[in-house]
């Protein structure tokens, strides 16, 4: 098959179209020309058109003679001034890749997979937990809301479109299991080490902090900056009883299971999945573990409210599609510890 994967210079992406090339399919992408991964997916055998999901003229270039789908492609920010980009790729974008390929599905049929986040529910403030398919889209970032607009769009070229079938994959924090040691990665950063923690904090939007209130990233703020130090500590953040706050994190590879799994199941076309964890992990198992692999120190912090605090159910993804997650939290440190060494 011909396939379009969207985002296969990034995390997700190139571990998708690696597996998708393992399985015999031809997987063409649309880099921006500055893109620093796309030597590297290029020398993978993806084909790379130069361009941009914010120009439809491109999308549809890109997307002419194609047999599936894979919308990968997302920018992540919980920064207010990145607001418009966001909005240029995750909606703009969502759309021209929508509108090219309801026109390519005139020829003959397409079969899509869309990437969503859990951001899409309201973490935190979620109704009930574990989170399932059917919570309300209630999302306090910008950045989930414009996760929404891309599954509602979705559900409407499902509908309108006859030879196009589409499916929804929401996913939990992802990560590759080089990324959860390094202190200043996109999102483990943030999650565990202090320095990073604070960085984002002070960047990012006051919800997306954890915070209700201004007063209340302030408390939180002035709890951690103490902490600071250079040589990059671990956080254990604990409540105000003592116990410690929990993570939700998918090894990148588990979601690209689910990915195909949603894929090749004829069940799975018109439906939405979470794939997340079975439960989450106590971080204070997870924390000190990771100090000792690492040879860090960790240090810890009574913070008021649990930043960000989700927990998905796959309970849905287990049962219909067989999704089942190889790789814990403690699996991806060992393994990136062994390939550091």
């Amino acid at each position: 098959m011909n396939i379009f994967v969207s985002g296969a210079t990034g995390r997700v992406g190139g571990v998708l179209s690696a597996a998708l090339k393992e399985r015999g399919h031809n997987v063409r992408t649309i880099a921006v020309p500055n893109d620093p991964n796309k030597a590297a997916a290029e020398a993978a055998g993806v084909v790379c058109h130069t361009g941009s999901l914010a120009d439809y003229d491109d999308v549809a270039k890109a997307l002419e003679g194609v047999d599936a789908i894979f919308h990968m492609a997302a920018v992540i920010s919980f920064q207010p001034t990145a607001r418009d980009l966001l909005w240029d790729v995750n909606v703009a974008g969502t759309y021209n890749v929508l509108r090219a390929a309801a026109v390519e599905s005139q020829k003959r049929h397409i079969r899509m997979v869309f990437a969503s986040s859990d951001q899409v529910y309201p973490t935190r403030f979620a109704r009930y937990r574990p989170t399932d398919e059917n919570h309300p889209k209630e999302p306090y970032t910008f950045y989930g809301m414009t996760k929404v607009l891309g599954e509602d769009m979705v559900k409407f070229y499902h509908r309108s479109e006859k030879k196009l079938d589409i499916s929804t994959a929401v996913f939990s924090h992802t990560e590759a299991a080089r990324e959860l040691i390094d202190p200043n990665g996109e999102y483990a950063g943030p999650a565990f080490y202090v320095n990073s923690r604070v960085r984002s904090l002070k960047a990012s939007s006051t919800h997306h902090a954890g915070a209700t209130s201004n007063s209340e990233l302030t408390q939180i703020l002035s709890i951690l900056e103490p902490l600071v130090s250079p040589d990059e500590p671990l956080l254990l953040p604990v409540d105000a009883n003592g116990l410690a706050h929990t993570q939700e994190l998918v090894d990148v590879r588990d979601i690209v299971q689910g990915l195909l799994l949603i894929f090749d199941k004829p069940e799975a076309i018109g439906e939405t999945f979470n794939l997340a964890p079975v439960s989450p992990v106590s971080l204070g198992q997870f924390i000190p573990y990771l100090a000792e692999k690492t040879g860090r120190r960790f240090v810890e912090a009574k913070i008021p409210v649990e930043l960000g605090k989700t927990h998905g159910s796959s309970v849905k993804a287990r049962s219909i599609l067989g999704f089942a997650p190889q790789y814990s939290m403690f699996d991806m440190v060992d393994e990136a510890v062994a390939a550091a060494s």
